[in-house]
């Protein structure tokens, strides 16, 4: 299977880092803490500007996202929603928060420049699945968040849910979806994987040390908090097997959607299931930088910065970070041989690079194969 690069015409997730890694909260398996980048900084207009210019009017869609995007303000935001707005592509833009800091007046924003917002909520599933989601007390946020998710109910808006699978949640697969079942207004759930083996965690603040210490404190071999690969299949195997005998009617559930979109024909557009991988996601910090899949750790992921190119093709191409493009397709040039390669699509790259030469690796696809077959066994 082929690295898809994405012509100048193709639609770009575009990931803008508003807060760098700035966040609220301190969930202890935050990827985005691991990365080697520093101190915090505010996505500016003008250097949102600048991207959209190099843009050059082709399909967007933008994801507005931190650490915790709200961290920057009302007043910052508006000035950045309206360069959106000036762009005269094709424009789509969605948001991930942890909902905690959501308000009246942020909706009320919202409504008036960015009305359709896609917005995605991280929920662990039921109370006990979300006690790696603290605060830098190390106390518990899952109120908080709930709090946010039902204000955006009081005003009308459907949401998506993302539950991070650790170990916390396995086992509690009816209860994770009776927890979503009771939120009315969301349309669809992702359960994204935690298979983290050799991370190192880069801050131990005062009120986590201990905890993070005890799940991750040498930064080898598999943390406390995550799955192994069979681990997570079968919770999304077990989450499948309930939904399909009602929830389906009321929420969609990833990647269980995505398996089935490829079995009976359709295409995904989830990069982990389909073949339209890392090259058509781009990530743009703070300082300027342009950067792959933020889920890539281990290997530099950046292609350039906004001050250096006059086009997004130059980073699309990977013309900077040949060494990157070299390692996304080699993981999948193995692809060739297997059986379910058609379904799978080669995985999630980020994954799969993290896993390469640890325990998991063969796990990694043994378990997709597993779960399409179980769900292929269902229909």
């Amino acid at each position: 299977m082929d690295l898809l690069l994405p012509q100048a015409d193709e639609s770009l997730t575009v990931v803008l880092k508003l807060a760098g890694e700035a966040c609220n909260i301190n969930c202890y398996y935050c990827y985005e803490k691991r990365r080697p980048r520093d101190g915090v900084g505010w996505l500016s207009p003008d250097l949102l500007a600048a991207f959209l210019r190099v843009a050059h009017k082709r399909p967007l869609r933008i994801v507005l996202q931190g650490g915790e995007p709200l961290l920057v303000g009302i007043r910052r935001m508006r000035d950045l929603l309206k360069v959106l707005l000036t762009y005269e592509g094709p424009l789509e833009v969605a948001m991930q928060t942890n909902g905690m800091l959501l308000s009246e007046a942020w909706l009320d924003l919202f409504d008036e420049l960015c009305p359709g917002l896609d917005i995605g909520v991280s929920l662990d599933g039921p109370r006990m699945a979300n006690a790696y989601r603290v605060d830098y007390r190390d106390q518990p946020t899952f109120d908080k968040v709930l709090a946010g998710i039902e204000l955006l109910h009081r005003r009308g808006m459907e949401i998506g849910v993302c539950v991070t699978v650790t170990q916390l949640v396995l086992g509690l697969e009816r209860e994770t979806m009776a927890q979503i079942a009771e939120l009315p207004h969301v349309r669809s759930v992702r359960l994204s994987p935690c298979l983290d083996y050799n991370v190192t965690t880069r801050k131990f603040p005062k009120g986590n040390a201990a905890s993070l210490t005890l799940l991750n404190g040498t930064g080898q071999g598999a943390p406390g908090w995550a799955t192994t690969p069979m681990e997570y299949a079968g919770f999304t195997a077990g989450c499948f097997d309930i939904w399909r005998l009602g929830h389906f009617r009321n929420f969609l559930i990833e990647p269980i959607f995505s398996i089935l979109l490829v079995l009976t024909g359709g295409e995904s557009t989830l990069t982990d299931w389909s073949p339209v991988k890392e090259p058509f996601m781009v990530v743009l910090y703070p300082d300027g930088k342009i950067g792959t899949s933020d889920e890539i750790s281990g290997v530099n992921t950046t292609l350039g910065s906004v001050d250096s190119i006059d086009n997004l093709a130059e980073i699309t191409s990977y013309q900077r970070n040949p060494a990157l493009l070299a390692d996304l397709r080699g993981q999948l040039a193995v692809c060739a041989s297997c059986s379910h390669e058609a379904v799978c699509a080669g995985g999630s790259l980020a994954d799969r690079l993290r896993l390469r030469g640890t325990p998991w690796e063969e796990e990694y696809c043994e378990s997709r194969r597993w779960l399409i077959d179980h769900v292929k066994g269902a229909i």
